[in-house]
Order: structure tokens, then sequence, then C-alpha cells
């Protein structure tokens, strides 16, 4: 996703997290103390390797996990979960791709009763808490079945936590902290960028999950049904099948740990999502969605623009690192409804247009499901046409440059 590569290169070059990007994320992977290396994002197959490695080591642990909690037959179940999340958008790297490696680590090692791996758990825990907030009870509901709470657990705990806060301080970010990842969360977000699952969708879902919920219900484990459903509501308010990435491995994994041997329905279940993985890889050969072809091309021309700033409305955001360009005045907000549909978000972008008068290109045909993003922006828009003057055409985008 373009956050894994433009993140890093705007924070390279000074932006702070909050107060210049906004972004509604906890401080974790995406920047903050614990955040991606600029030169592991510059291009994608540094990035490429990093995702294949994360996958790699997810499925070491896991396996690893499966074997210290004495599962029957742990590489069929591996071999569930791999097929599954590869179905499930698992060749998507976003956040839960590492929420997944994260779990698997802490699977291994919550059965060690050493301190140092109860407190290595405990920073463990805190991270998938700062990388999904919303999964915090299924986190109680699994230390209190798999682990117990300890003064190491609790101490680590703390540690992954205060690392965050005191960088925030430090920023002085912690006002737009609470504007954005707080405040927006829970007034806007869910409401402006809800995206409901499709049919199909719902079908293939419910279909992989009644096995597990069947198996643990017959062995009434009625606290663990309830943490897979609460691990559903990772895909409220938008709904994809990548944000439910650590429904599967959980899934498994309890299924497993609660299962004499893999049944009929383990084995079905991996000849069907084989079959229908290698139907999609037909129908649908993957490559990187986020940066299409002729991109390079266009940034090239974006590079021999005036200044060092650009103001992208709609158009791919992976074109600032592409370009080597940088959004104006230090001030980065997503072309996507649910920001540009926030008055002090506009207002910021203005003022850093009136501050810099810099280029702006808009791509007035791009839109997020269903929504056109010029047409989301209200104000911003009409400031521009009023204030520049329409330029030459950059593919299929529109250039402006301010009046004199």
């Amino acid at each position: 996703s373009t956050e894994f590569t433009l993140y890093p290169y705007l924070v390279s070059r000074g932006f702070l997290p909050y107060r210049d990007i906004i972004d509604q994320h906890f401080p974790s992977l995406l920047f903050g103390p614990f955040s991606l290396p600029a030169f592991l994002t510059a291009n994608p197959w540094p990035l490429l390797g990093l995702f294949l490695l994360t996958l790699c080591l997810t499925d070491i642990f896991f396996y690893a996990s499966l074997v210290r909690h004495q599962v029957k037959k742990p590489f069929v179940w591996l071999l569930l979960f791999i097929i599954s999340s590869v179905y499930f958008s698992g060749n998507i790297l976003w956040i839960e791709t590492f929420v997944n490696f994260l779990l698997s680590l802490w699977f291994f090692l919550s059965f060690s009763p050493k301190k140092l791996h109860q407190f290595i758990s405990g920073f463990i825990l805190s991270q998938i808490l700062l990388l999904r907030p919303t999964i915090a009870p299924v986190l109680l509901i699994l230390v209190l079945s798999l682990s117990r709470f300890s003064w190491p657990l609790i101490t680590g705990g703390l540690v992954g936590v205060a690392i965050p806060l005191l960088f925030l301080v430090k920023q002085g970010a912690l006002a737009a902290f609470y504007r954005v990842a707080i405040q927006f969360n829970q007034q806007v977000y869910p409401q402006a960028a809800r995206l409901l699952p499709g049919k199909r969708e719902i079908f293939f879902l419910v279909l992989w999950l009644v096995p597990a919920f069947f198996s643990l219900f017959k062995n009434k484990k009625y606290w663990l049904i309830l943490a897979l459903v609460c691990l559903l509501f990772l895909a409220y308010p938008r709904f994809g099948y990548e944000h439910l990435q650590p429904l599967y491995l959980v899934t498994v994994f309890i299924w497993a740990k609660h299962q004499t041997r893999p049944g009929f329905a383990v084995y079905l279940f991996i000849i069907l999502f084989f079959c229908l993985n290698l139907i999609s890889a037909i129908r649908h050969p993957y490559g990187n969605f986020f940066l299409p072809s002729g991109i390079q091309a266009i940034a090239t021309r974006i590079q021999v623009l005036p200044g060092q700033t650009v103001y992208l409305l709609g158009p791919s955001d992976l074109l600032y690192p592409l370009s080597g360009k940088m959004p104006p005045d230090y001030t980065y907000v997503p072309s996507l409804p649910w920001y540009l549909g926030q008055k002090d978000f506009r207002d910021k972008i203005v003022t850093s247009l009136k501050k810099s008068r810099a280029p702006v290109i808009i791509d007035f045909q791009a839109t997020i499901d269903g929504v056109n993003i010029a047409s989301s922006s209200g104000d911003l828009v009409e400031y521009i046409k009023m204030n520049y003057s329409e330029g030459e055409k950059i593919g299929s985008y529109q250039l402006f440059l301010p009046k004199l």
C-alpha cells in the first residue's frame, strides 16, 4: 500500500506525524519510533523482500507454536492457514501482515514461564494494540485462555506503550494526535469511510468459519468463540478480507489446539481454497496495484516542474517520492473523501497553497467507493480554480499553476 513508501519518505524530509501528516493510525509501523526505515521502502523491491520475509517468519513461528502447544499434524494446519490466507487477500501488504507476525511470535512465547519471555510477550501485545486498537478484547480473552497476567507481562506492555507516548510528547504532537487518531476516528471515520461486504464475500467468510465455530461449540469453548466474533470487527468500518488476516491465523490456531486431529473439513478446505487460489491467479494475475504502468513517466514530467513542492489532488501519492517532490508547506492530507470532507483539513491545505504557491495537479476522474474525489473536496477545488490558471495536461491529470 502507498503509505509504506510515502510516509517514510515524508518523515525523512522532516514531516511530523499528525501535525504534518494527517493519518488516523496510531504511532507504530507507519510512523513513530518503530516505523519502517526509508531505505526499505524507497522502491518496490526492498519492500517486496520485507513482505515475503514477514510472511515466512509468520509461518515459521506459527508452525513452531503449533508444535509447542502439542497440536497433532501441525503441518496440515499450517497449510490450511497459508492457503486460506492467500485467498482472503493475503497478497496485500498492509498493517495486518505485521499483526499476524506478532501474533504468531506471541503464540510461540506465551507458553514459556521465563520472565524475559513474558516481558517480550507483553511488549509484543502492546505493539499489536498500537497497530490495531480494536483487537483489545480479543487479546484479553487470548491472554486469559493461553497465558496469564504477570508483572513481567504487564511491564513489557507498559514499556511498549510508553515509548511512542514519549515520542509524541517530544515531537509536540499530542494535541494533533488526539484530533486525528482519537476524535476523527470516533466521530468521522466510521460513518464517512464505511464500506460494507458483498454477498459473495460474506458467503465465503461464513463458509470458512462454520467448521471452526462448530468444533469450539462442541468443546464448550464459548469464550474463544466470542474472541473470533470480536475479530470480525477488524473489518469495520471498511470491509476488506485483508483487514481480517488475524481472524484466519487465530481461528486456525484455536481450532487446531482444541481438535484431536485435522478432520474432513480441514482437508476439504485445503483442496477447495487451493483451487480457488489457482482460478483467481489465472483470472486476475497478481501485480502491484498501487504502482500502475505509466506512473513513472508522469513522475518524470512532474519532476521538472519549478520548485520542490507540488500538491496532488486525486493522483497516486506515490508520485511524491517518485518525482522527488513534497507536499507544500509541510502539509500532507490524503486525497480521500473522509479527510477532504473536514473543513479544518481543507483549510490546512488552502493555507499551505497560499504560503507556497506550489503547482497543483488534479485528477478529476479519480473516485473512491464511487465518490469523486475532486467533487468531495468542497471549496478546495473552488479556491484552486479562482487562484490558479490551467496549465498542460500530464497524462489524464490537469496541471494548475498559480496566477501572477
